[in-house]
């Protein structure tokens, strides 16, 4: 607990706070009127997955020791590759791809906070369906490290096997489960339900406080 309650603070407002101090410093140079200003927007877009990648490591490695007793110190590399994927599409998702999302709700909608949960939702439920193979992956390795990614991808596939309806003739059950295993992941709706949660509460929290609580513009 002592661990993962800073660590965790750190990683719910790592995410907007380095968005936040990235966007002020793109403006403050005028990179956007620049050559440069696609290339830096969308190193910018994945930098905060980036940076918060170790914290989400170490809060998921301060839960498993019950099945990974490597030291907090070793057990938080484990998984790593794919949680690293995880965390920019979750940071893109939750950032930029919730504006996008938010300014294509129909303008019959016009409260703000409705606005902001229907961007989040849009973009929660791409996220969580995105990410969810990759946060799989990032699990079992945690959980036995001894496996390479590929041995827990083929036991992985493989149990989705089941999944397949009997139908599919024998020669194609093999990509059915590949496809079955990627496109269609068991769990993938609570992981969804999950992301939209989060989405939801923090962006609705930044738009009420920018709403708000924030500076007023000036007359």
């Amino acid at each position: 607990m002592h661990i993962q309650v800073p660590t965790r603070i750190v990683y719910i407002n790592g995410f907007k706070g380095i968005r936040k101090f990235l966007d002020t410093k793109i403006q403050q140079y005028n990179i956007d009127q620049t050559e440069y200003g696609k290339p830096v927007r969308l190193l910018a877009a994945i930098i905060p997955g980036i940076v918060m990648t170790p914290a989400s490591s170490i809060l998921e490695a301060s839960n498993a020791g019950h099945s990974n007793p490597e030291s907090i110190y070793k057990r938080w590399t484990r998984g790593l590759v794919p949680r690293l994927g995880r965390e920019i599409i979750f940071g893109v998702g939750l950032n930029q791809l919730s504006d996008y999302c938010e300014e294509r709700v129909p303008h019959m909608v016009e409260s703000p906070a409705l606005r902001n949960a229907g961007g989040s939702l849009s973009a929660g439920m791409i996220c969580g369906y995105m990410t969810h193979v990759l946060h799989n992956m990032s699990t079992l390795k945690l959980m036995n490290p001894a496996k390479s990614y590929s041995e827990h991808m083929s036991e992985y596939i493989k149990k989705s096997e089941s999944r397949v309806p009997s139908g599919v003739p024998e020669s194609l059950r093999g990509p059915a489960s590949v496809a079955t295993a990627l496109l269609f992941p068991t769990g993938v709706l609570i992981r969804t339900t999950q992301i939209v949660g989060s989405f939801i509460i923090l962006n609705g929290t930044i738009g009420f406080i920018n709403r708000y609580l924030g500076p007023k513009p000036k007359a």
